[in-house]
């Protein structure tokens, strides 16, 4: 005598309802493969960045030297740049024009940091 599909369906469900319970109580890991249901420490986002293409070049030459992905390169890097502002006293000795690290930015961009303490002939060349 065979199962009807909605009872097949139905003990699965069940199946994996117990074990996800186990995972969360941590009588079972995780199988290989899958994350537990419980929520990450410290979620990340994901973000885009616009790199020029001749410096992705120099970018993934660098990763392929250290032997890991470009994308963990960037993230390694931006961190430890945002750990080093942060230990510098939260950024209060580093210019706004140092933390950007002499980016042009557009027209837009330039409103967000108007009152900034940039000589107005110096804030031309980012136009």
């Amino acid at each position: 005598m065979s199962e009807s599909t909605s009872e097949v369906l139905a003990r699965e469900a069940a199946q994996a309802e117990a074990r996800a319970e186990a995972e969360e109580r941590g009588d079972v890991m995780p199988t290989p493969g899958h994350r537990g249901r419980r929520p990450a420490a410290d979620p990340s986002q994901v973000y885009t960045v616009r790199i020029p293409v001749s410096r992705l070049r120099e970018l993934r030459a660098i990763a392929d030297e250290l032997g890991e992905p470009p994308s963990t390169l960037i993230r390694r890097w931006v961190l430890e740049r945002l750990d080093a502002v942060e230990s510098d006293g939260t950024g209060d000795d580093v210019s706004r024009e140092q933390r950007r690290g002499g980016l042009r930015l557009g027209r837009r961009r330039q409103q967000q940091y108007a009152d900034t303490a940039i000589p107005t002939e110096e804030r031309r060349q980012y136009a």
